[in-house]
Parts: C-alpha cells; sequence; structure tokens
C-alpha cells in the first residue's frame, strides 16, 4: 500500500517534469466583503405637551402616581444621604401598601385604613414624614 502511494506520486512528479509544466496552482480568491451598515440613531421622543395644573414629574422619579398623591416628598436621596432619618415602619407599611394597590397612598392616613399600620406614629417635634421617591424611603425631615 507505501508503494502503490509512493509510486504515484513519484509518476505525478515526472509527468510534471516530462511536460515541461508545473501542475497548476490553486490560488485562494479573495471574497468581496460588504461594508458594515451602521442603522441611523433613533429619533429622541418629542416632548409632552404643557398643560395646565401640575406639570409632569421628571422620568427620574419612579413609583409616581398620576393621580397626584398629597404624600410630601423628600430631596431626593436623603434616605441614602442619611439613613438614620429611614423610617423603616412607614418604608415597610409604604411598601407593602404599593404591593396591594400597585399605587402610592394619597396620604399618610390610607396606610391606617389600608391595615398596613395600626395607628400612625408621630413625628418628632419639628419634623414631618415624607417619602423619598427614588428610594421608595419615608424620612423624616424638618418641617
Amino acid at each position: 500500500m507505501k508503494s502503490l502511494a509512493l509510486l504515484t506520486g513519484l509518476v505525478l512528479v515526472i509527468g510534471a517534469s516530462c511536460t515541461g509544466k508545473a501542475p497548476p496552482l490553486e490560488v485562494p480568491v479573495p471574497v468581496a466583503r460588504k461594508p458594515a451598515v451602521t442603522p441611523a440613531p433613533a429619533p429622541a421622543p418629542a416632548p409632552a405637551p404643557a398643560t395646565s395644573g401640575n406639570p409632569a414629574p421628571p422620568d427620574s422619579v419612579p413609583h409616581y402616581d398620576k393621580i397626584q398623591d398629597r404624600l410630601p416628598t423628600a430631596p431626593a436621596n436623603s434616605s441614602r444621604a442619611n439613613p438614620a432619618a429611614i423610617d423603616r415602619k412607614m418604608t415597610e407599611a409604604l411598601h407593602q401598601y404599593y404591593e396591594a394597590n400597585g399605587k402610592l397612598p394619597a396620604d399618610f392616613n390610607a396606610l391606617v385604613t389600608g391595615r398596613q399600620l395600626k395607628q400612625l406614629p408621630s413625628a418628632p417635634p419639628g419634623k414631618k414624614f415624607a417619602v423619598d421617591r427614588p428610594n421608595m424611603q419615608v424620612v423624616v425631615v424638618d418641617q
């Protein structure tokens, strides 16, 4: 078997040298590639028309109820700036209310009527409860 392969190779080499022509070489043909097309950026959405009354909230404020609630709003990220100001019991009740109703309560008294709290706690003197909306935390702030 080895001798047959060797003999075949020898015949090809001798045959090529007798004709004076070298066997043609196979040269790879370059394939033309299409240039990558990048899609055009999507146009920016048009701003909402101004309406009378309360302006629309910024998009950065999650959990905003379109039906204006009367919950006092704390400065954004105030719960992160001062974790000691967070009222954990009120925050937990606010989360329970939101999970049960899909929206924020109209005011803190709704946490009692919705049975998330037995009674509304009172804030320290000179302070009030407010909601840090981006973080959905109830914090104690100055009145």
